[in-house]
Protein backbone atom coordinates (compact mmCIF):
# COMPACT_ATOMS: atom_id res chain seq x y z
CA UNK A 1 0.00 0.00 0.00
CA UNK A 2 1.69 3.00 -0.97
CA UNK A 3 1.76 6.15 0.97
CA UNK A 4 3.31 8.43 4.05
CA UNK A 5 4.73 5.32 4.67
CA UNK A 6 6.05 4.02 0.75
CA UNK A 7 9.32 4.81 -0.21
CA UNK A 8 11.07 4.70 -3.61
CA UNK A 9 14.29 3.69 -4.72
CA UNK A 10 17.17 6.30 -4.47
CA UNK A 11 15.46 8.16 -1.80
CA UNK A 12 16.92 8.76 1.32
CA UNK A 13 16.52 6.49 4.55
CA UNK A 14 15.00 8.73 7.68
CA UNK A 15 14.44 6.01 10.20
CA UNK A 16 16.56 2.66 10.26
CA UNK A 17 14.63 -0.81 10.82
CA UNK A 18 13.28 -3.54 8.20
CA UNK A 19 11.38 -2.45 5.10
CA UNK A 20 9.10 -4.91 3.15
CA UNK A 21 9.99 -4.52 -0.79
CA UNK A 22 6.81 -4.13 -2.51
CA UNK A 23 6.38 -4.97 -6.52
CA UNK A 24 3.55 -3.08 -7.76
CA UNK A 25 2.32 -6.51 -9.30
CA UNK A 26 2.37 -7.39 -5.59
CA UNK A 27 4.61 -10.87 -6.35
CA UNK A 28 7.76 -11.15 -4.83
CA UNK A 29 7.58 -9.48 -1.65
CA UNK A 30 10.56 -9.62 0.85
CA UNK A 31 12.07 -7.54 3.72
CA UNK A 32 15.55 -5.82 3.73
CA UNK A 33 17.38 -3.54 6.78
CA UNK A 34 17.53 -0.11 5.45
CA UNK A 35 19.80 2.32 7.33
CA UNK A 36 19.05 5.85 8.34
CA UNK A 37 21.00 8.29 5.91
CA UNK A 38 21.41 5.55 3.26
CA UNK A 39 19.49 5.75 -0.44
CA UNK A 40 17.10 2.82 -0.38
CA UNK A 41 18.55 0.38 -3.23
CA UNK A 42 17.87 0.33 -6.63
CA UNK A 43 15.88 -3.21 -6.99
CA UNK A 44 17.00 -5.57 -10.54
CA UNK A 45 13.99 -4.29 -12.43
CA UNK A 46 14.83 -0.68 -11.94
CA UNK A 47 10.69 0.00 -11.46
CA UNK A 48 7.28 -0.66 -9.95
CA UNK A 49 8.48 -1.69 -6.18
CA UNK A 50 8.97 0.10 -3.33
CA UNK A 51 9.27 0.02 0.12
CA UNK A 52 7.44 -0.09 3.56
CA UNK A 53 8.90 0.68 7.02
CA UNK A 54 7.44 -2.81 8.58
CA UNK A 55 9.21 -2.36 11.85
CA UNK A 56 11.21 1.00 13.28
CA UNK A 57 14.99 -0.13 14.95
CA UNK A 58 17.49 2.10 16.54
CA UNK A 59 21.22 2.08 15.58
CA UNK A 60 23.41 0.15 19.23
CA UNK A 61 25.87 3.41 18.50
CA UNK A 62 22.88 5.78 18.88
CA UNK A 63 20.83 4.11 21.65
CA UNK A 64 20.65 5.68 24.46
CA UNK A 65 21.19 3.01 27.11
CA UNK A 66 24.00 1.52 25.53
CA UNK A 67 26.57 4.68 25.20
CA UNK A 68 29.15 5.75 26.92
CA UNK A 69 32.25 3.46 29.09
CA UNK A 70 29.79 3.24 32.28
CA UNK A 71 30.92 0.36 34.54
CA UNK A 72 29.10 -2.72 34.82
CA UNK A 73 27.96 -4.64 37.64
CA UNK A 74 28.87 -8.39 37.90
Amino acid sequence: MAGDNSFKPGEIVKTSGIYSVVHDDGKGTFEVTCVEGEHFPPTRSGKGAHFELKYAATHSHRHDQLKGTEQRSS
